[in-house]
Protein backbone atom coordinates (compact mmCIF):
# COMPACT_ATOMS: atom_id res chain seq x y z
CA UNK A 1 0.00 0.00 0.00
CA UNK A 2 1.57 3.42 -1.05
CA UNK A 3 1.61 6.26 2.02
CA UNK A 4 -0.86 8.20 0.01
CA UNK A 5 -3.84 5.25 0.19
CA UNK A 6 -2.37 4.38 3.58
CA UNK A 7 -2.92 8.39 5.50
CA UNK A 8 -6.27 8.27 3.44
CA UNK A 9 -7.07 5.11 4.49
CA UNK A 10 -6.82 5.96 7.97
CA UNK A 11 -8.91 9.92 7.76
CA UNK A 12 -11.94 7.37 5.96
CA UNK A 13 -15.12 7.52 7.89
CA UNK A 14 -15.14 4.00 8.40
CA UNK A 15 -11.87 4.50 10.32
CA UNK A 16 -12.93 7.27 12.22
CA UNK A 17 -15.97 5.38 13.56
CA UNK A 18 -13.66 3.65 15.45
CA UNK A 19 -13.71 6.22 18.29
CA UNK A 20 -17.30 6.55 18.36
CA UNK A 21 -18.49 5.77 22.29
CA UNK A 22 -19.97 2.80 20.98
CA UNK A 23 -17.46 0.89 20.11
CA UNK A 24 -15.75 -1.58 22.10
CA UNK A 25 -12.37 -1.27 23.97
CA UNK A 26 -10.87 -3.98 22.26
CA UNK A 27 -11.60 -1.56 19.25
CA UNK A 28 -10.26 1.55 20.83
CA UNK A 29 -6.89 0.32 21.89
CA UNK A 30 -6.86 -1.46 18.10
CA UNK A 31 -7.00 2.53 17.31
CA UNK A 32 -4.85 3.55 19.08
CA UNK A 33 -2.30 0.69 18.37
CA UNK A 34 -2.73 2.11 14.97
CA UNK A 35 -2.09 5.67 15.37
CA UNK A 36 1.19 5.05 17.42
CA UNK A 37 2.54 2.60 14.37
CA UNK A 38 1.49 6.03 12.27
CA UNK A 39 3.08 8.14 14.57
CA UNK A 40 6.54 6.24 15.21
CA UNK A 41 6.47 5.27 11.62
CA UNK A 42 7.04 9.23 10.76
CA UNK A 43 9.85 10.23 13.56
CA UNK A 44 11.29 7.02 12.19
CA UNK A 45 11.70 8.32 8.64
CA UNK A 46 12.74 11.71 9.88
CA UNK A 47 15.28 10.01 11.85
CA UNK A 48 16.28 8.07 8.71
CA UNK A 49 16.77 11.21 6.54
CA UNK A 50 18.54 13.21 9.21
CA UNK A 51 21.26 10.56 10.23
CA UNK A 52 21.49 9.73 5.88
CA UNK A 53 22.15 13.58 5.82
CA UNK A 54 24.63 13.92 8.83
CA UNK A 55 26.53 10.52 8.52
CA UNK A 56 28.63 11.42 5.74
CA UNK A 57 29.64 14.58 7.58
CA UNK A 58 30.20 12.78 10.88
CA UNK A 59 32.53 10.08 9.67
CA UNK A 60 34.82 12.64 7.62
CA UNK A 61 35.40 13.85 11.36
CA UNK A 62 35.61 11.41 12.93
CA UNK A 63 38.63 9.76 10.46
CA UNK A 64 39.98 13.23 9.81
CA UNK A 65 43.96 13.38 11.83
CA UNK A 66 44.33 15.91 14.00
CA UNK A 67 46.66 18.41 13.84
CA UNK A 68 49.37 18.65 16.50
CA UNK A 69 51.33 21.38 16.99
CA UNK A 70 54.64 21.71 19.18
CA UNK A 71 55.47 24.85 19.18
CA UNK A 72 53.74 28.17 18.43
CA UNK A 73 56.26 29.90 15.64
CA UNK A 74 55.10 31.11 12.58
CA UNK A 75 57.78 30.08 9.86
CA UNK A 76 58.70 33.84 8.21
CA UNK A 77 60.80 32.94 4.85
CA UNK A 78 64.13 34.27 4.18
CA UNK A 79 63.18 36.92 1.33
CA UNK A 80 63.85 34.91 -2.13
CA UNK A 81 64.84 37.53 -4.36
CA UNK A 82 67.59 40.06 -3.61
CA UNK A 83 66.72 43.72 -2.89
CA UNK A 84 68.00 46.26 -5.19
CA UNK A 85 70.54 47.43 -2.91
CA UNK A 86 72.53 44.61 -2.99
CA UNK A 87 71.91 43.29 -6.70
CA UNK A 88 75.66 44.24 -7.26
CA UNK A 89 76.98 42.74 -4.33
CA UNK A 90 75.38 39.51 -4.91
CA UNK A 91 76.70 39.76 -8.36
CA UNK A 92 79.90 40.16 -7.60
CA UNK A 93 79.40 37.48 -5.16
CA UNK A 94 78.20 35.07 -8.28
CA UNK A 95 81.51 36.01 -10.04
CA UNK A 96 83.64 34.96 -7.05
CA UNK A 97 82.41 31.45 -7.27
CA UNK A 98 81.26 31.28 -11.02
CA UNK A 99 84.70 29.94 -11.66
CA UNK A 100 85.03 27.55 -8.56
CA UNK A 101 84.54 23.55 -8.72
CA UNK A 102 81.75 22.14 -7.69
CA UNK A 103 78.35 23.93 -6.01
CA UNK A 104 78.07 26.92 -3.66
CA UNK A 105 74.76 28.09 -2.13
CA UNK A 106 75.27 31.48 -0.18
CA UNK A 107 72.67 33.30 1.84
CA UNK A 108 72.65 37.33 3.36
CA UNK A 109 70.83 38.69 5.24
CA UNK A 110 71.46 42.65 6.87
CA UNK A 111 70.13 42.26 10.23
CA UNK A 112 69.12 45.86 10.68
CA UNK A 113 67.69 46.72 7.09
CA UNK A 114 66.41 43.23 6.68
CA UNK A 115 68.06 43.31 2.78
CA UNK A 116 68.77 40.24 1.61
CA UNK A 117 70.07 38.08 -1.36
CA UNK A 118 70.84 34.54 -1.93
CA UNK A 119 72.73 32.28 -4.68
CA UNK A 120 71.27 28.78 -5.13
CA UNK A 121 69.53 29.47 -1.66
CA UNK A 122 66.62 27.02 -2.07
CA UNK A 123 68.93 23.79 -3.29
CA UNK A 124 69.86 21.05 -1.30
CA UNK A 125 73.15 20.46 0.24
CA UNK A 126 75.08 17.87 2.74
CA UNK A 127 74.36 19.66 6.11
CA UNK A 128 77.44 18.01 7.64
CA UNK A 129 77.89 19.50 11.10
CA UNK A 130 75.31 22.11 10.52
CA UNK A 131 72.91 19.94 11.53
CA UNK A 132 74.22 20.07 15.22
CA UNK A 133 72.41 23.54 14.90
CA UNK A 134 68.79 22.35 15.52
CA UNK A 135 69.70 20.19 17.78
CA UNK A 136 71.32 22.28 20.42
CA UNK A 137 67.94 24.16 19.60
CA UNK A 138 65.91 21.02 20.40
CA UNK A 139 67.72 20.47 23.91
CA UNK A 140 67.14 24.20 25.23
CA UNK A 141 63.53 23.85 23.48
CA UNK A 142 62.91 21.06 25.84
CA UNK A 143 64.60 22.03 28.74
CA UNK A 144 62.21 25.24 29.19
CA UNK A 145 59.40 23.48 28.97
CA UNK A 146 60.62 21.10 31.73
CA UNK A 147 60.68 18.22 29.84
CA UNK A 148 64.45 17.70 30.21
CA UNK A 149 67.31 19.10 32.49
CA UNK A 150 70.16 20.00 30.60
CA UNK A 151 72.35 20.05 33.75
CA UNK A 152 71.41 16.24 34.15
CA UNK A 153 75.19 14.05 34.45
CA UNK A 154 75.48 11.44 31.63
CA UNK A 155 77.94 8.80 31.94
CA UNK A 156 79.52 7.90 28.76
CA UNK A 157 79.48 4.51 27.31
CA UNK A 158 82.00 3.11 24.58
CA UNK A 159 79.11 2.30 22.47
CA UNK A 160 78.47 6.13 22.43
CA UNK A 161 81.78 7.11 20.84
CA UNK A 162 82.20 8.63 17.68
CA UNK A 163 85.40 9.07 15.88
CA UNK A 164 86.38 12.73 13.95
CA UNK A 165 85.58 15.99 15.65
CA UNK A 166 85.69 16.38 19.80
CA UNK A 167 87.12 15.67 22.05
CA UNK A 168 84.46 13.54 24.18
CA UNK A 169 85.48 10.20 21.91
CA UNK A 170 88.99 10.09 24.02
CA UNK A 171 87.15 10.28 27.33
CA UNK A 172 87.38 7.17 29.71
CA UNK A 173 83.99 5.01 29.81
CA UNK A 174 81.53 6.31 32.71
CA UNK A 175 83.31 9.56 32.00
CA UNK A 176 80.54 12.23 33.59
CA UNK A 177 79.03 15.22 31.80
CA UNK A 178 76.18 17.20 31.66
CA UNK A 179 73.65 17.89 28.74
CA UNK A 180 74.39 21.43 28.87
CA UNK A 181 78.46 20.54 28.36
CA UNK A 182 77.59 18.16 25.51
CA UNK A 183 75.74 21.48 23.63
CA UNK A 184 78.83 23.43 24.22
CA UNK A 185 81.34 20.44 23.04
CA UNK A 186 78.81 20.71 19.86
CA UNK A 187 79.05 24.57 19.33
CA UNK A 188 83.03 25.09 20.05
CA UNK A 189 84.49 21.85 18.52
CA UNK A 190 81.64 20.40 16.73
CA UNK A 191 82.03 17.22 19.03
CA UNK A 192 80.68 13.64 17.04
CA UNK A 193 79.89 12.07 20.13
CA UNK A 194 77.67 14.54 22.05
CA UNK A 195 75.97 14.72 18.97
CA UNK A 196 75.39 11.57 18.73
CA UNK A 197 74.34 11.18 22.48
CA UNK A 198 72.32 13.74 22.40
CA UNK A 199 70.34 12.78 19.21
CA UNK A 200 69.95 9.39 21.07
CA UNK A 201 68.11 10.92 24.04
CA UNK A 202 65.98 13.87 22.16
CA UNK A 203 64.84 11.23 19.20
CA UNK A 204 64.99 11.76 15.48
CA UNK A 205 61.38 12.44 14.83
CA UNK A 206 61.46 15.14 17.82
CA UNK A 207 64.25 17.01 16.11
CA UNK A 208 62.44 16.71 12.91
CA UNK A 209 59.60 18.22 14.81
CA UNK A 210 61.05 21.13 15.85
CA UNK A 211 63.06 21.50 12.64
CA UNK A 212 59.86 22.07 10.56
CA UNK A 213 58.15 24.24 13.44
CA UNK A 214 61.01 26.89 12.64
CA UNK A 215 59.97 26.58 9.27
CA UNK A 216 63.04 25.22 7.48
CA UNK A 217 61.13 22.96 4.76
CA UNK A 218 64.33 21.97 3.15
CA UNK A 219 66.25 20.46 6.06
CA UNK A 220 66.00 16.79 6.72
CA UNK A 221 67.71 15.30 10.27
CA UNK A 222 67.34 11.58 8.80
CA UNK A 223 68.90 12.99 5.48
CA UNK A 224 71.45 14.87 6.81
CA UNK A 225 70.65 18.05 3.92
CA UNK A 226 69.58 21.57 4.47
CA UNK A 227 69.72 24.61 2.47
CA UNK A 228 71.77 28.31 2.84
CA UNK A 229 68.13 29.59 3.09
CA UNK A 230 66.75 27.28 6.07
CA UNK A 231 70.48 27.96 8.12
CA UNK A 232 69.95 31.54 7.41
CA UNK A 233 66.33 30.55 8.63
CA UNK A 234 67.50 29.45 11.73
CA UNK A 235 70.22 32.07 12.28
CA UNK A 236 67.53 34.49 11.93
CA UNK A 237 65.14 33.32 14.17
CA UNK A 238 67.38 32.45 17.46
CA UNK A 239 68.48 36.29 16.47
CA UNK A 240 65.34 38.31 16.66
CA UNK A 241 62.53 35.67 17.11
CA UNK A 242 62.79 34.83 20.54
CA UNK A 243 62.59 31.16 19.95
CA UNK A 244 63.86 30.32 23.14
CA UNK A 245 64.52 32.78 26.43
CA UNK A 246 67.46 35.81 25.97
CA UNK A 247 69.69 33.64 28.73
CA UNK A 248 69.45 30.32 26.68
CA UNK A 249 70.00 32.27 23.57
CA UNK A 250 73.24 34.04 24.80
CA UNK A 251 74.41 30.80 25.89
CA UNK A 252 73.76 29.22 22.75
CA UNK A 253 75.71 31.99 20.84
CA UNK A 254 78.47 31.59 23.03
CA UNK A 255 78.80 28.27 22.44
CA UNK A 256 79.40 28.98 18.47
CA UNK A 257 81.40 31.97 19.81
CA UNK A 258 85.62 31.52 19.56
CA UNK A 259 85.19 28.06 18.53
CA UNK A 260 88.42 25.70 17.39
CA UNK A 261 87.01 26.20 13.42
CA UNK A 262 87.82 29.83 12.76
CA UNK A 263 89.27 29.64 9.26
CA UNK A 264 86.02 30.82 7.02
CA UNK A 265 83.65 33.06 7.99
CA UNK A 266 85.35 35.11 11.03
CA UNK A 267 89.04 34.83 9.13
CA UNK A 268 87.04 37.38 6.78
CA UNK A 269 86.22 39.76 9.45
CA UNK A 270 87.99 42.19 11.07
CA UNK A 271 90.16 41.07 14.47
CA UNK A 272 87.79 41.02 17.74
CA UNK A 273 84.59 40.99 15.85
CA UNK A 274 82.00 38.32 17.52
CA UNK A 275 81.08 35.22 15.07
CA UNK A 276 78.59 33.41 15.97
CA UNK A 277 78.74 30.08 13.77
CA UNK A 278 78.34 26.49 12.86
CA UNK A 279 81.10 25.31 10.35
CA UNK A 280 80.40 22.02 8.17
CA UNK A 281 83.15 19.74 6.90
CA UNK A 282 82.84 16.70 5.04
CA UNK A 283 85.15 15.00 1.86
CA UNK A 284 83.82 17.43 -0.79
CA UNK A 285 82.51 19.83 1.69
CA UNK A 286 84.13 23.09 3.71
CA UNK A 287 80.48 24.74 5.04
CA UNK A 288 79.82 27.70 7.51
CA UNK A 289 77.06 30.01 8.75
CA UNK A 290 76.32 32.37 11.78
CA UNK A 291 75.97 36.09 12.73
CA UNK A 292 78.81 38.16 12.09
CA UNK A 293 78.15 41.12 14.76
CA UNK A 294 79.41 43.88 13.46
CA UNK A 295 78.22 47.69 14.11
CA UNK A 296 75.42 46.38 11.66
CA UNK A 297 75.25 42.67 12.13
CA UNK A 298 74.24 40.33 9.48
CA UNK A 299 73.19 36.58 8.66
CA UNK A 300 75.72 34.98 6.33
CA UNK A 301 75.47 31.27 5.12
CA UNK A 302 78.27 29.22 2.83
CA UNK A 303 77.20 26.40 1.77
CA UNK A 304 79.61 23.40 -0.58
CA UNK A 305 79.24 20.55 -1.81
CA UNK A 306 81.83 18.53 -4.41
CA UNK A 307 84.76 21.32 -4.09
CA UNK A 308 88.06 21.48 -4.11
CA UNK A 309 88.41 22.06 -0.63
CA UNK A 310 92.21 23.69 -0.95
CA UNK A 311 90.37 26.30 -3.27
CA UNK A 312 87.24 26.59 -0.87
CA UNK A 313 88.91 26.92 2.26
CA UNK A 314 90.93 30.30 0.94
CA UNK A 315 87.33 31.39 -1.01
CA UNK A 316 84.85 31.24 2.02
CA UNK A 317 87.05 33.74 3.59
CA UNK A 318 87.30 36.11 0.77
CA UNK A 319 83.53 36.02 0.52
CA UNK A 320 83.29 36.52 4.02
CA UNK A 321 85.28 39.98 3.63
CA UNK A 322 83.89 40.89 0.33
CA UNK A 323 80.08 41.01 2.38
CA UNK A 324 81.69 42.64 5.62
CA UNK A 325 82.64 45.33 3.41
CA UNK A 326 79.51 45.93 1.71
CA UNK A 327 77.76 46.42 5.07
CA UNK A 328 80.12 47.74 7.37
CA UNK A 329 82.55 49.10 4.91
CA UNK A 330 86.38 48.63 4.49
CA UNK A 331 88.77 48.93 7.34
CA UNK A 332 90.68 51.93 7.56
CA UNK A 333 94.59 51.16 6.76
Amino acid sequence: MSGKNFFSSVASPEFLKKFRPENSDKEKRKARLVLLFVFGTAVLLVGVAFLFREIPTFWQRFNEPSTVVSRELVPILPTTTPTPKFEKEKEEIEKMIEPLRGRYGVYFQDLESKSSFEINGKEKFAAASLIKLPVILTLYWEGSEGRIDLDTIYKLKESDKRSGAGSLVGKPVGFEITYRKMAELMGKQSDNTAFFVLSKILGAEKIQAEIEALGMKDTSFANQETSPEDIGLFFRKLYGENVVSDKDKEEILSFMTDTIWEDRIPAGVPEGIKVAHKIGTLPGVISDGGIVFGPKPFVLVILTQDINEIEAKKELPEISKKIWEMVNGKEEP
